[in-house]
């Protein structure tokens, strides 16, 4: 019998139309979440001025170039309603079970005018931690139901506002008690302090007590304002602030004092690691750094072994090239689910394209085995739903085409032909 792998995606995204947000909130804020609705449109429709965009456009059209919103909307997979899977659980299962996936972890979304009220997980101007929390904790809510609707197939990454440790603590065993998977933490928040902080080891020991991993994902960019400028800006810094508690942690000893903590970088690359861990670990070598060896037992590139992830979505060749610099058993494929720069509807073209030429055991390392023990997946619970829509696992590791000299990105992005670096390097070149 040929062997299907258990595909699951470390990196899909969810949440309700920004109005259907109300039931979830507290009710003491109903008429607040009114008011907070009213001014987003507002704030919205300034954007769009600004950018000289039709009134009713969503944020994917100020975020990416005419060409590419165009050749993502003229696909049949997106034309047919396939992005509604953004809420509705029946077509994202649908869609995800075309694709070869049969589980997948669920982050806030911001791109189909569902993202968290207030500014919970992705900036939004003129609120505050009170709003943010009283956001962060009705998408939450939410999560756990969708997940549910599709038992041991889903898992939640929950959103936590540290500002007030005893309430985050509060939150992260409310999270494991409604069966949500992994805590996100917010980047770019000028009120907080750096994760390096002390202040927080309770929150630490917190997700260690209830097994849940942290991650953190890219988006969560300090409001740069209004205009194609402050966009450019602001996609530039999406990657920084997400890679910042990486040395935040090591650094500030979190590692060394919470050894079991578990954290995850998703969506953000994975080609910057090798050369992240060098440069640490140079200064961690280095002989002008009074006492980092007494403090810290391990080198960054150690910590990284045993504490660190990448949830590396729409994964490029170019990256997979380097997956043993990066820890073959630290690395979890993604397809970013429905996103403009994920792989949906082409994952299979994708999948085979980066990762043909993987042994077996690499490939299941880094689309099954390690995600499932990170995030609590089943592997054998799947594996009868991987029989049925997943590929075979000999599909994956032969090429998906003939390499081309040359590409047109509309070809490519229809998934007609194959270069050397796909996804995520090929995407952005498109997208620039």
């Amino acid at each position: 019998m040929p062997e299907h792998l258990i595909l699951i995606s470390a990196d899909g995204h969810a949440g309700p139309l920004v109005a259907d947000y109300g039931p979830y909130v507290d009710p003491e804020l109903r008429e607040e979440f009114d008011r907070y609705v009213t001014a987003r449109e507002q704030w919205r429709a300034k954007r769009n001025r600004t950018m000289g965009l039709a009134e009713d456009d969503e944020l994917v059209d100020a975020l990416f170039g005419e060409e590419m919103v165009k050749i993502y909307a003229d696909q049949d997979a997106v034309k047919s309603g396939g992005r509604s899977g953004v809420h509705d659980s029946a077509r994202r299962n649908a869609e995800l079970e075309k694709e070869g996936i049969v589980a997948e972890v669920l982050f806030a979304d911001f791109q189909n005018s569902n993202e968290p009220p207030w500014g919970a997980a992705f900036p939004f101007p003129d609120t505050n931690k009170e709003l943010r929390l009283a956001g962060a904790r009705a998408f939450n809510r939410w999560l756990a139901d969708f997940c549910a609707e599709l038992p041991g197939r889903r898992a939640g990454v929950a959103l936590v506002q540290p500002h007030d440790i005893d309430t985050a603590v509060r939150d992260v065993h409310w999270i494991k008690e409604a069966g949500l998977a992994s805590v996100m933490l917010p980047t770019g928040d000028f009120e907080l302090a750096s994760y390096h902080d002390p202040r927080y080891d309770p929150l630490w020991a917190a997700c260690v007590d209830t097994g849940l991993p942290v991650t953190i994902h890219s988006g969560g960019t300090p409001w740069e304002g209004y205009g194609p400028h402050a966009m450019w800006v602001t996609k530039v810094e999406f990657m920084w602030w997400a890679r910042r508690p990486l040395w935040e942690l090591i650094f500030g000893g979190v590692f060394e004092r919470f050894p079991t903590l578990q954290v995850a970088f998703t969506e953000q690359g994975a080609d910057w690691i090798p050369s992240m861990l060098e440069r640490l670990d140079e200064q961690y070598y280095s002989p002008f750094e009074r006492g980092i060896t007494d403090h810290l037992k391990k080198s960054p590139t150690e910590y990284w072994r045993s504490n660190c992830y990448v949830g590396a979505s729409f994964m490029s060749r170019a990256e997979c090239d380097i997956r043993d610099e990066i820890g073959v058993d630290r690395i979890m494929w993604g397809a970013d689910f429905p996103h403009i720069e994920g792989t949906w509807p082409y994952s299979a073209f994708a999948l085979r394209d980066a990762l043909n030429g993987c042994s077996a055991e690499e490939v299941r390392l880094m689309c099954s085995e390690t995600v499932a023990k990170l995030y609590g997946f089943d592997l054998d619970a799947l594996r009868p739903v991987a029989e049925r829509v997943s590929p075979r696992l000999e599909d994956v590791l032969s090429s998906a085409s003939p390499a081309a000299a040359t590409y047109d990105p509309v070809d490519y992005a229809l998934g007609k032909v194959s270069g050397k670096e796909t996804g995520r390097r090929i995407m952005s070149t498109m997208l620039s």
